[in-house]
């Protein structure tokens, strides 16, 4: 059992106790090995009592046992010493990628390659940072010739989803899955015929359940420094990764090539 993903997985169900914990868990794996269940207790200002009902909730038979399935996926680079700032931030997107790269199941980008190649229109949604994420990609896929658009604005994509009809694809960004605007928005094309594809950081959330398909990402939440605040990187790899597997169309990578003739790398 990958024992941090099942603790990302369930997040959104943690008590607030439990989610200091698991906060502490999911940025701090590497320190665990050594810790003692009354130490974990301190530093997440929580007790021994909830460390060991969070242990049984996560389904481990006890604190040693969540410990040593801990200790089985934390990643070498997390141990490493590193020089710099340069050097801290190299090791963090390492993880982040690794740790997304275990998410992506290449039949769901296949199925979802297959949406977009068939989609009447594709609208791409996203707020604030995630919004810039939608820009990128729908430029991406203009580029290749479909017949895409980003919106950023609750307003506008709520208007664009009261006249959505079959055939539309939807591409929802958003990090924690639970934004007002991108579930109005989401349910409104839904009821509407269009197809929905979400791309998240949590397991289980209201854009999810709404979403046709959908693509999980490593929660940059969980990187073990609050200085990283990148909360777009895991999903602009998953875009790097769906864009690579686009072009290998020859009509999609001809005509990406002809727009950069044209326009440059803008």
């Amino acid at each position: 059992m990958d024992i941090l993903m099942k603790i990302q997985e369930d997040y959104l169900n943690f008590s607030k106790q439990e989610k200091k914990i698991a906060d502490y868990i999911l940025r701090c794996s590497h320190e665990i090995n050594n810790m003692k269940i009354g130490e974990l207790a301190n530093r997440t200002g929580t007790s021994n009592a909830s460390i060991t009902r969070f242990v049984k909730r996560i389904g481990c038979n006890n604190y040693s046992d969540m410990k040593f399935l801990i200790n089985a996926k934390a990643d070498p680079e997390e141990n490493q010493e590193t020089q710099g700032i340069a050097d801290e931030v190299l090791v963090y997107y390492q993880n982040v990628i690794k740790n997304t790269q275990r998410l992506i199941d290449i039949n769901k980008i296949k199925e979802f390659l297959s949406l977009i190649k068939k989609a009447a229109n594709i609208n791409i949604i996203g707020i604030s940072s995630s919004g810039v994420t939608a820009d990128l990609f729908s430029i991406r896929l203009m580029r290749m010739g479909l017949t895409a658009k980003s919106y950023s604005d609750p307003l506008w994509m709520l208007m664009q989803a009261s006249i959505a009809k079959p055939g539309d694809l939807y591409i929802a960004i958003s990090n924690s899955g639970t934004t007002h605007s991108i579930v109005e928005t989401l349910t409104e094309a839904k009821k509407n015929g269009a197809t929905i594809v979400s791309i998240t950081g949590y397991f289980e959330n209201p854009v999810s359940k709404l979403s046709d398909l959908v693509f999980y990402v490593y929660n940059t939440r969980f990187v073990h420094d609050e200085k990283f605040s990148n909360s777009q990187f895991s999903m602009v790899y998953l875009m790097d990764v769906i864009t690579t597997f686009l072009l290998e169309d020859e009509e999609f990578k001809d005509k990406t090539l002809k727009t950069r003739e044209i326009v440059g790398d803008l």
